[in-house]
């Protein structure tokens, strides 16, 4: 009995015309592909195309195809639903692809976020805008420092805490003569703000232009000071030192000689701190002693109760016993 050929299935034209690869990425579709495949007119190596082959080729597509199996499409299709769900059920039991499945939903979330919050954010920044500008500008009886006095003050900052709040002094009158007014476009939005002491420094002071967040730091030293004594304006920073007798809150600052930016900041918000500015330096330190236990004790209820390794409550190191 002579074996059966299937002169006209996908497969025989797969063998003969040399396909073998598929674009489809499931096995339902490269088996669909090879069952409709149409071969590609290839030449011959004597340069022609015999006829009776090339008519058997262009017939071959109203031929049907004997090795389909609807079976073997049906077996290929839940191989692909069972690829499928192993792969959606590896995102959650894997947790790097939990993880990023996790990262990729947030940032989704953060794109449908995106135009809201712009719109929420400049609508607050046209508020803030609008209430500064009903604001009054400050006013100082003091006169607009020189180039040369502002480099004296930098220089001599650290001879005495007198000169370090001279210098916070002088900057927070600077702001008075300079324009630090917003700046709108057209339509109204904020767009920036003019130069002000920044733009002031980079014309007149362009060696302080690097020490600028310095600089502002001891403008902040200044403010603290008037909130402690309650300093409104005019009057400038400087009178405080000026004055006789000095306010309460100036004389202890400057009792202590020692010129230490961060002692006299730490000095000032201590201070203005609700729960310790009427009490005597005992008291604070007393007060600090019952905030550490405090916190000693929070830090054992979220430990469970557990001391740290080698510690006792007091801070001190445990001696291990010898064994007798």
């Amino acid at each position: 009995m002579a074996a059966k050929t299937y002169r006209h299935s996908a497969y025989w034209y797969a063998y003969h015309n040399g396909w073998t690869y598929s674009e489809a990425q499931t096995y339902t579709g490269k088996y669909l592909d090879l069952h409709t495949y149409r071969p590609r007119l290839r030449e011959r190596p004597g340069g022609t195309f015999r006829g009776r082959d090339w008519f058997g080729w262009r017939e071959a597509d109203r031929a049907p195809d004997s090795t389909f199996n609807p079976l073997l499409l049906c077996v290929c299709a839940m191989v692909d639903i069972g690829i499928a769900m192993r792969d959606e059920v590896s995102k959650f039991s894997d947790a790097a692809k939990r993880d990023r499945m996790k990262r990729e939903l947030m940032r989704d979330l953060r794109m449908l976020r995106r135009p809201f919050y712009y719109a929420r954010e400049t609508a607050r920044r046209r508020e803030l805008a609008a209430a500064r500008r009903k604001l009054t500008r400050r006013t100082t009886t003091a006169p607009l420092p020189t180039p040369e006095e502002m480099r004296t003050a930098w220089n001599a900052r650290k001879e005495s805490r007198e000169a370090m709040i001279r210098l916070g002094g002088m900057l927070h009158d600077l702001e008075c003569y300079v324009d630090n007014c917003l700046k709108f476009n057209e339509s109204g939005e904020v767009v920036g703000r003019n130069g002000g002491i920044k733009g002031w420094l980079s014309e007149k002071l362009p060696e302080l232009l690097p020490k600028y967040k310095t600089l502002m730091r001891y403008k902040a030293m200044a403010v603290r000071l008037r909130q402690v004594t309650d300093t409104r304006d005019p009057k400038p920073t400087a009178a405080l030192l000026d004055e006789t007798p000095r306010h309460d809150a100036v004389a202890a600052i400057l009792a202590d000689s020692e010129p230490v930016f961060a002692r006299v900041f730490a000095a000032l918000e201590n201070r203005l701190a609700p729960d310790t500015v009427f009490l005597d330096a005992a008291d604070r330190h007393s007060c600090g002693k019952e905030r550490e236990g405090k916190d000693m004790m929070s830090r054992s209820v979220r430990t469970g109760g557990k001391r740290p390794r080698g510690k006792e409550p007091g801070g001190s190191p445990r001696r291990r016993q010898r064994p007798r």
